[in-house]
């Protein structure tokens, strides 16, 4: 692994972490929709991107700075309480997704599955801490909103994949190129393959 590829692959890390920061941050400068406290989430799409293109350590690191920060620097810290284990679970379940199934199923139905994830495992995180099963009812409404959520921040991913030039992140993706077995993106007619 080449040192300046490496670096390449942090600076793009770190890209990805502001950006992330940044959208969350001002989403939540906007009122909730429908529900108490429910966003669309729309910083998701940088982690979700990171695992298509880097690693699910990459999407954690993104996902963990975003969510500690984020919430400090709005003034929520309390949040991390339901967004940490929601957002984790999220995570594998994407990431597990990616892995097995990238050439079956969109993009789009990932971060539909994810979204939904998120948002039933913050209920019920809710529902365990607070001792109150009261909140269950808002679950259909949690996963429809997921399903919102998680279509646009898809689509929003797909066009990137499929558009954005793979030399934003092809030294990058280099540098896995030895961790990885029989991945590939289609990047508008351009492949990037590993092994």
């Amino acid at each position: 692994m080449r040192t300046n590829n490496t670096a390449y692959r942090i600076a793009l890390v770190a890209l990805l972490t502001a950006a992330s920061l940044i959208v969350f941050v001002v989403e939540n400068a906007f009122p909730p929709l429908i529900l108490p406290g429910a966003k669309l989430g729309l910083a998701n799409l940088f982690t979700l991107l990171a695992l298509v293109v880097l690693t699910p350590i990459d999407a954690l690191i993104i996902f963990l700075i975003r969510a500690v920060l984020g919430n400090i620097i709005v003034g929520n810290p309390s949040a991390l309480l339901y967004s940490i284990p929601a957002g984790l679970i999220a995570l594998t379940v994407s990431a597990v997704l990616i892995r097995l199934c990238m050439d079956k199923i969109s993009i789009v139905a990932i971060s539909v599955a994810s979204a939904v994830t998120h948002n039933v495992v913050q209920n019920l995180v809710f529902c365990l801490t607070s001792g109150s099963t009261a909140v269950l009812s808002y679950t259909p409404y949690l996963a429809l909103l997921g399903v919102l959520s998680g279509v646009i921040v898809g689509v929003a991913a797909y066009f990137i994949l499929r558009y954005l030039p793979t030399s934003v992140y092809e030294r990058a993706w280099n540098t896995l190129k030895n961790n990885k077995n029989d991945i590939s993106i289609d990047n508008g007619g351009k492949t990037v393959e590993s092994n």
